[in-house]
């Protein structure tokens, strides 16, 4: 697992404390991961950000133990977390469960003893709210960004499969 001192942020919305999350939290970043459907990519990356603001923490356990109607309020609350905020709070509500029960409440531990870009993309495929895409997606983030460079990183998605980057908070093209 990377050292946590190489990053500055992702660079996937125009705030950095967003970003800085993304890059810090490996819980925030597959939160947005999971978010990363039907909407802009800077509206799902900043999605763990907000949720962080309105309950208080990103906390695996408890955010999967949230009463199911209290985090689709939190969801709902005006600006909607998501296009399809209901949804979306049962799928991030599911991943926190896997990542409570499987990951040791820490998304990051994920990716903490993988070998390979391959089973790194496996071990996606298995998240809620993960697909094919979306599994190669993350695993070309986490070698471009966070430097997690899994032997076979390359072949996983394209640049043009990942989120909008962001330079000095202006989106490029």
């Amino acid at each position: 697992m990377p050292d946590k001192a190489w990053t500055k942020g992702f660079p996937f919305t125009p705030d950095a404390a967003a970003n800085q999350l993304l890059a810090d939290d490996g819980t925030a970043f597959l939160i947005a991961m999971c978010l990363e459907q039907q909407v802009r990519s800077e509206k799902a990356m900043v999605g763990p950000y907000v949720l962080q603001q309105r309950i208080g923490h990103l906390d695996a356990k408890k955010i999967a133990a949230m009463p199911p109607a209290r985090l689709d309020a939190v969801f709902r609350r005006v600006p909607a977390l998501h296009r399809f905020p209901g949804m979306m709070a049962k799928r991030v509500r599911a991943l926190c469960a896997v990542i409570a029960r499987d990951y040791d409440n820490d998304g990051a531990n994920v990716w903490h003893d993988v070998k390979s870009a391959s089973t790194l993309n496996e071990r996606f495929k298995t998240l809620p709210g993960f697909g094919e895409g979306k599994a190669a997606s993350a695993v070309r983030i986490l070698g471009k960004f966070a430097k997690l460079k899994l032997p076979g990183w390359q072949r996983y998605a394209s640049d043009e499969d990942l989120p909008w980057v962001f330079k000095s908070g202006q989106k490029l093209i």
